[in-house]
């Protein structure tokens, strides 16, 4: 599904560039981390550091799309001396320990002493790695600031608000200061949007079925889509559904599995008849060594009767981009065909029309490219759709061809 490769904001800078445009990406020092902090403390000058590893995709992303860009290069060599340093190799492994990083990309910024002030984790676009870029140059807005406001006993509620938000955007620990945050707010107040991302950042996306939260959460899960919407609820229900069943797959305590089996169904009731498959599959996976064939059948059985549409779309999605044998092609067109019962949106339709083209069935697939453009219209979502209209010109020159 082509959006799915456009998760970034996507926002132009408007800065005033100067000088040529050649070799103007960010350069990066070589050489150890000791002597980039040297020469930091020598210009006095604050450090940008790029902690990465080889195979993360959102990091080859970013050193591709965005610290190649001008904008990007002129700002950081104006503010910052830049570093790179991978994560699993050389001095990667003691950096990541002593600097908590622990996802990749992390974005972290050090002052001229070698000290470290902000950070990020995630992957930006140019807009969003300049704004955080920003963010580390001043003092006001530093994540260290706020640690140290916290430190000296600061708890008043709109300071752990945006401590918090801070501590979730930098990939900190949230824990303690939630807890006191948590235990300062009331019902409305828990029910927010804005304390809904916070719950998932101290959760780890409700991944802990018994915690407090967690089960607060599903309690006033009604409350939380009219803060929300039922689509993103529906998502992080099937997530903490998901996680459950993982959980669970890991018990050795018969006991103890039949306790939490029985609060799982009882959370989850709509899930009852995908239930024993989706647990058979995760209990073969984690087996050693698991054994691909007996995986793999596990999960066609589950996908049999799952009822997550956005699932059934990303296995068809997969077969899409892996796949050229025909009779796999097929397979993951029933996929597709059944998230499209359950749930008609451009983003299945979509899936299917790049399926159909794949398998050279071109009337068709021009049929449903079209069908998957006017829905996009219709959702509001038309620049989602540009993929697809690149599609739906490539099936129109298959079309000529053949009437030539």
């Amino acid at each position: 599904m082509w959006i799915s490769k456009k998760l970034f904001q996507g926002l132009t800078v408007g800065l005033l560039l100067a000088g040529s445009t050649m070799n103007a990406q960010i350069t990066f020092e070589q050489g150890t981390w000791d002597e980039v902090k040297a020469k930091a403390e020598k210009e006095n000058k604050p450090i940008f550091v790029d902690a990465y590893t080889t195979w993360c995709g959102p990091c080859k992303w970013m050193s591709k799309e965005i610290f190649s860009q001008e904008e990007v290069g002129v700002y950081m060599k104006q503010n910052f001396i830049a570093y790179k340093m991978d994560m699993e190799k050389g001095e990667g492994p003691d950096f990541a320990k002593n600097n908590n990083v622990v996802a990749y990309p992390t974005l972290l910024y050090f002052d001229a002493k070698g000290d470290m002030i902000h950070k990020g984790v995630g992957a930006r676009d140019a807009e969003g790695l300049i704004d955080l870029s920003n963010a580390a140059l001043d003092p006001s807005k530093q994540l260290v600031a706020f640690v140290e406001k916290y430190e000296a006993g600061t708890r008043d509620k709109d300071f752990l608000m945006t401590y918090l938000t801070v501590l979730n955007d930098c990939g900190e620990d949230l824990e303690a200061p939630f807890k006191a945050y948590w235990e300062k707010i009331d019902d409305e107040e828990k029910q927010t949007a804005e304390t809904l991302e916070l719950m998932l950042g101290v959760t780890s996306s409700f991944g802990n079925f018994k915690s407090p939260i967690t089960q607060y959460f599903l309690a006033h899960k009604t409350a939380y889509e009219t803060a929300t919407s039922k689509e993103e609820i529906a998502d992080i229900l099937n997530t903490c559904y998901l996680y459950g069943v993982w959980n669970l797959a890991k018990m050795e305590d018969k006991k103890e599995a039949k306790v939490f089996n029985k609060e799982l169904l009882e959370a989850f009731p709509a899930a009852k008849k995908e239930f024993k498959k989706r647990l058979a599959y995760m209990k073969a996976t984690m087996e050693t060594p698991p054994d691909a064939a007996k995986v793999n059948k596990a999960y066609s059985q589950c996908l049999k009767v799952t009822n997550n549409w956005s699932e059934l779309n990303s296995v068809a999605w997969n077969v899409y981009e892996k796949e050229d044998d025909l009779k796999k092609l097929k397979l993951g067109l029933g996929w597709i065909n059944r998230s499209i019962e359950i749930e008609e949106n451009y983003f299945n339709v979509d899936t299917k029309a790049f399926l159909l083209y794949k398998m050279k069935s071109y009337t068709e697939a021009k049929v449903v490219a079209e069908k998957a453009i006017k829905l996009a219209r219709a959702a509001g979502t038309e620049d989602a759709s540009i993929g697809t209209i690149e599609l739906l010109n490539k099936i129109n020159v298959e079309l000529e061809a053949v009437k030539d």
